[in-house]
């Protein structure tokens, strides 16, 4: 998005915080609540400048099913927004409002929760523990002194990521187990190959972090561009990449996926951004088995103009007269029925679970510099 003088507000256009709308966003996705779920994607469209946290609850979402076809949308589909919202807030002047009455962006923005709707869910896969990590790191560095090094880490596709002069050599054995692990079907290892890169330097037992080459984009702080997250997804697009009979698709969905990070790594939380990593190691997993054409197909979707329209109504209606709301949420909430206090409750304890979260990655020493 184009850069902006002033803060983004923290509320909605209907006065409701943008975190919750967000995460309520999510949980009616998660929930297959379609009403909802439309109800809170026109929410942020309406909303000047909360079309990123739309696509970050998008791609939250996404992880829990992780198609590589509906990765590749959403991130075409960010593409189209950003363009759309260049050209009515910097070409005709029409700034947000003309951007969240433009039936294109609506349309599109519609089908998107539409296909995540969709999504038909995968058996939860979760990241180790730190305990197995370490347990996992000291069996791969016997193997590794009893000379079990996979050819791998020899591979062209590796050391063409690796730097001999810049990154230390722990990265080049660590992704070449990683690379070998996939190929085996070894998804522990190669989860636990890549989280023990993110712990802090006292749980990997070194007095110093590893030398690592920043890779990540010019505009985040130093720290954050050295992060191995970057590290990791060159070595994964460049793994891809070096399997000429693989589907073309595979590579299309990691440069999907890179881009993502790219353009969301300061929106995304940690926990966001570790969600998002780990879905995408499970698809390059699933790169080596047998897939249906079917993965590389969208099914066609369609709405009427109508229902695309009705949420954008109800928020007219609610901006009219406020005591008509139909739905409340989080600290918007103005008069509390058993039902809203039931929502309220639940909210809360969203809260608590992303506060879990929070406390486990910070005990395993992961910040939001990862």
């Amino acid at each position: 998005m184009a850069a902006r003088a002033k803060k983004i507000k923290t509320t909605t256009i209907c006065g409701y915080e943008l975190t919750d709308i967000r995460k309520t966003l999510y949980d009616m996705i998660d929930r297959r609540d379609g009403r909802a779920a439309y109800r809170w994607t026109a929410e942020l469209v309406a909303t000047p400048a909360a079309v990123g946290s739309l696509w970050a609850a998008y791609w939250s979402a996404w992880t829990v099913a992780a198609g590589p076809s509906l990765a590749i949308l959403l991130q075409q589909g960010w593409v189209d927004i950003v363009d759309a919202a260049k050209m009515h807030t910097l070409t005709d002047g029409g700034g947000w409002t003309s951007f969240r009455n433009d039936p294109e962006v609506r349309g599109l923005t519609t089908e998107l929760t539409t296909r995540l709707l969709g999504q038909v869910r995968n058996s939860p896969a979760v990241w180790p523990s730190k305990e197995i990590v370490i347990f996992d790191m000291s069996t791969l560095r016997d193997g590794w002194a009893a000379g079990a090094v996979p050819v791998t880490t020899d591979s062209d596709a590796l050391l063409s990521v690796w730097q001999r002069s810049d990154d230390a050599m722990d990265y080049r054995f660590l992704a070449g187990a990683w690379m070998d692990s996939l190929q085996r079907g070894d998804l522990r290892i190669a989860l636990s190959a890549v989280l023990w890169t993110f712990l802090t330097p006292a749980q990997q037992g070194r007095e110093a972090p590893l030398k690592l080459a920043e890779r990540g984009p010019a505009a985040l702080p130093a720290k954050c561009r050295a992060s191995p997250l970057w590290f990791w997804l060159e070595v994964g697009g460049s793994f891809l990449k070096s399997r000429p009979t693989l589907h073309r698709g595979w590579f299309t969905f990691h440069k999907a996926i890179a881009a993502a990070f790219r353009e969301h790594y300061k929106r995304w939380t940690i926990t966001e951004r570790m969600k998002v990593l780990l879905a995408w190691i499970q698809q390059i997993r699933a790169s080596f088995q047998p897939q249906p054409e079917s993965i590389w197909s969208a099914p066609g979707v369609s709405h009427t103009t109508a229902d695309i329209d009705r949420p954008y109504q109800e928020i007219a209606a609610e901006l009219a007269d406020p005591e008509s709301v139909i739905q409340h949420v989080g600290t918007a909430t103005k008069s509390a029925t058993a039902k809203d206090e039931k929502a309220a409750s639940a909210s809360k304890m969203e809260a608590k679970i992303a506060a879990a979260d929070a406390q486990i990655m910070a005990a395993m020493g992961l910040s939001e510099d990862m």
